[in-house]
C-alpha cells in the first residue's frame, strides 16, 4: 500500500530540518542565517524526500529482502545517494553557491547509505519493517 504524497512530504520535510541543523554546523557557508539554513535544507530535503523514492524503486526489485538482495539494495542505495546528491549540488549553483564547498560527489553515496541505515535502525526499534529483519522498508 501507498502513502499518500502529502504524508510523505510532510515526513520528508521534518527529517530535512532536523538534517539541515546538522549540514548546516557541518559544512562551510558563504553567507549567514537563515539563507545558509535553506541551503543546508534543500541538500538535507533532496536526501530525504528523492531518497524515499530510491527506496520505493528498490523495494519494487524482487527478492530485494533476503539474500543477495541485501547487497543489491545497498549498492541502490548508495547509487540513489550519488544521484540525490548530485541533484542537491545542482540547486547549489541554482543558489549561486559554489560545489567546491561540498564534499565530493562519492560521499553523497556513502552518506545516504548511513542515513538509510539510521532510519531502518530506528524503524526497527519502533517495531515496523525494516532492512535489519528482511521484512521490507518504509
Amino acid at each position: 500500500m501507498r502513502e499518500r504524497f502529502l504524508t510523505t512530504l510532510t515526513r520528508s520535510a521534518a527529517l530535512a530540518a532536523a538534517l539541515g541543523v546538522v549540514l548546516y554546523l557541518v559544512l562551510p557557508r558563504q553567507v549567514g542565517g537563515w539563507w545558509a539554513f535553506l541551503d543546508a535544507f534543500s541538500l538535507a530535503f533532496c536526501f530525504t524526500f528523492l531518497g524515499h523514492y530510491v527506496e520505493v524503486i528498490l523495494l519494487m526489485i524482487p527478492d530485494i529482502q533476503v539474500g543477495l538482495g541485501r547487497v543489491v539494495r545497498l549498492a541502490g542505495w548508495f547509487g540513489g545517494g550519488v544521484w540525490v546528491y548530485e541533484i542537491g549540488r545542482r540547486l547549489w549553483l541554482l543558489y549561486g553557491r559554489s560545489t567546491l564547498d561540498l564534499p565530493p560527489l562519492v560521499l553523497g553515496g556513502v552518506f545516504f547509505v548511513v542515513l538509510e541505515l539510521v532510519v531502518h535502525a530506528m524503524l526497527r526499534a519502533q517495531g515496523k519493517p525494516n532492512f535489519y529483519t528482511g521484512s521490507g522498508g518504509r
